[in-house]
C-alpha cells in the first residue's frame, strides 16, 4: 500500500492508494490533520477523492488525486468538506 504524506498550510495530509486484486485497480483515501504540541492528540478527519467510476488505474494517479482533493478541501474549494474544525 503506497502512503504519503506532507505538510500543507499547517495541516498533515496522509494519502493512501490500496489494491483491489481483483480489478488491479486502485481506491484512494486521504486522512487530514493537527497534531496538538501539547497533549500529543492528532485529531484527523478522513475523505475519498472522487474518481469517474470509483477507482484509479495506478497508484501514483490515485495519491496525486487523493492530494489534490486535500488541498482543495482544506483551501475550501469543495461545498460541504471542511477541516476548520480540527
Amino acid at each position: 500500500m503506497p502512503v504519503t504524506e506532507l505538510e500543507y498550510e499547517g495541516l498533515i495530509i496522509r494519502a493512501g492508494a490500496f489494491e483491489v486484486i481483483e480489478i488491479k485497480r486502485f481506491i484512494a483515501s486521504v486522512g487530514i490533520g493537527r497534531a496538538d504540541s501539547f497533549s500529543g492528540e492528532r485529531k484527523v478527519k478522513f475523505f475519498e477523492p472522487p474518481s469517474e467510476d470509483g477507482f484509479f488505474d495506478g497508484a501514483d494517479e490515485a495519491l496525486e488525486a487523493a492530494i489534490a482533493f486535500a488541498r482543495a478541501i482544506i483551501d475550501g474549494e469543495i461545498p460541504g468538506l471542511t477541516v476548520r474544525d480540527l
